[in-house]
């Protein structure tokens, strides 16, 4: 195999000062030498950096930090004393009116770059912050292991599979880091094995928490290592009680704890649940309460919609910035079905039907769409709560299901909200054939977004002619303190 001629004439180990020039979708910031980009972890635009490279290719670089020359202007101290070694979050170290900045430049750099998009400055909206930028998140998942008769528990060190033991952090609310702390001590009170994921022994794996921010309950889950079993059989073993009493101990000394429930799992790797839980305390589930305060919306939006979550059930985080993301695609839907009677609304990719039960008050028709049948249940669990009567769900992968609900009647408006890897190619040529007047595609990821707007924008006599124009796009920050950013994009073919 012939080497590979690199461009330049860097080498791994070389230590060299640098001038960060922008941050990159992943978090790093980006500065050049040699004319190559070089990627740094926890820097920010305007430091003037000496960093080492640890990893060198043809075409780019990666450095780490050893020391800051000449911090930036937006530089600030994080305030969470485990930022440096947590892989939790990655601008904690940057001022929050610049990451919001910085997130909607992303968006823009990724339409201008992957898209081909020329206006793509005048089209991305300023960005949607939080009031609040900490103690947002709604759930957390924290893997448990014991070291030195210490019960730890919190978040992988960045860039290691060694776990950074938390006691407090600041994007979650404070009880939760009230109730961490008691449960790693109730652990070894009642002499609780900690998992061994070299040996594959021992007992808890994970705990996680879950909030209702609206009723100020909260679901305990608690993640064993252990074949499942029932209710009664788990009451009967001795050493499977103690989480019942270590449960009931939760509940007396934090009464915002409704339930607790026991998920298994004995597979090896990466995966948090297993597919079968009980219920130790309470109903096994919390309810919260999304409403808007916008008076544009339909009085029933304005009352508010209940979500009934489960350990499993997919939402949100961020329950407050949900509400705002939720407003932007509903204004958006009014607008884009006005003068239409009794439309058909289609929710690709629709989770437990969030957006899909959103928008049922717009709506004659809602069909959310759906592979994952756990999520399905939820949603119609869900829909039944709010005596939803015109959300449909669908079973089945959005790329076998979606032609034949397009085909079957007409669609006024279709909302897609794709994972992080985007819309399959499938889906788009269905779109591009034969697809609605109005899209909403809501995105997690630039870069995929650019690619699949490039694709829906085009325009002539190929097979793949779509010609569908933004109308504008709007950023929402459901993830302050990290580098991920949300999009809102309204499409019209005319």
């Amino acid at each position: 195999m012939a080497k590979i001629k690199l461009t330049h004439s860097l080498e791994r180990g070389d230590q060299v000062e640098v001038n960060v020039e922008s941050l990159a979708n992943g978090g790093d910031g980006v500065a050049k030498v040699d004319s190559i980009p070089v990627f740094i972890e926890r820097a920010a635009q305007g430091d003037r950096l000496a960093i080492y490279l640890f990893d060198v290719r043809k075409d780019f670089a990666r450095g780490a930090i050893e020391e800051i020359v000449k911090p930036a202007a937006e530089r600030v101290d994080a305030p969470c004393h485990h930022y440096e070694r947590c892989g939790g979050c990655q601008w904690q170290h940057i001022d929050y009116p610049q990451q919001l900045k910085h997130k909607r430049q992303l968006i823009i750099d990724a339409l201008s770059h992957i898209g081909g998009i020329a206006e793509s400055e005048k089209q991305v909206l300023p960005i949607m912050g939080c009031d609040d930028p900490f103690h947002y998140r709604n759930k957390v998942q924290f893997p448990v292991k014991y070291k030195d008769t210490q019960v730890l528990a919190g978040y992988y060190e960045r860039g290691s599979h060694d776990l950074v033991n938390i006691d407090s952090c600041p994007i979650q609310p404070s009880i939760f880091d009230q109730l961490l702390k008691t449960t790693k001590v109730l652990f070894k009170k009642y002499r609780i094995s900690i998992y061994d994921e070299a040996r594959h022994r021992g007992m808890v794996r994970h705990l996680n928490f879950r909030i209702s921010f609206s009723a100020n309950k909260i679901l305990v889950t608690i993640v064993v290592n252990h074949a499942p079993v029932n209710i009664k059989e788990f009451n009967n073993i001795d050493y499977l009680n103690a989480f019942t009493v270590l449960g009931q101990e939760l509940q007396y000394l934090h009464p915002e704890v409704e339930s607790v429930v026991v998920n298994f799992n004995q597979d090896k790797g990466n995966r948090i649940l297993g597919d079968h839980t009980i219920t130790l305390l309470g109903g096994g589930f919390i309810e919260e309460r999304l409403a808007t305060t916008n008076k544009a919306l339909p009085a029933r939006l304005q009352e508010g919609l209940t979500f009934r979550l489960s350990s499993k059930s997919f939402f949100q985080v961020n329950s407050l910035q949900a509400v705002k993301l939720l407003e932007v695609i509903a204004l958006a839907a009014q607008e884009c079905l006005s003068g239409v009677g009794k439309p058909r609304i289609v929710d690709a990719y629709a989770g437990v039907g969030t957006i899909a039960m959103w928008l049922s008050p717009l709506a004659g028709e809602v069909v959310a769409i759906e592979e994952v049948g756990d999520a399905i249940a939820d949603g119609e669990e869900n829909a039944a709560l709010n005596n939803l009567s015109n959300v449909e769900f669908i079973e089945g992968q959005v790329e076998q299901v979606l032609a034949a609900v397009v085909d079957e009647r007409p669609v006024d408006l279709l909302v897609l909200d794709p994972p992080r890897k985007g819309i399959d190619p499938a889906i788009l040529q269905v779109l591009c054939q034969r697809g609605p007047k109005n899209i909403i595609y809501v995105s997690c990821n630039p870069a995929t977004l650019a690619r699949d707007l490039k694709i829906l924008g085009q325009t002539g006599e190929n097979a793949l002619y779509a010609g569908y124009t933004i109308k504008r796009v709007q950023p929402v920050d459901l993830f302050p303190q990290t580098y991920h950013v949300e999009s809102v994009v309204v499409l019209e073919r005319k």
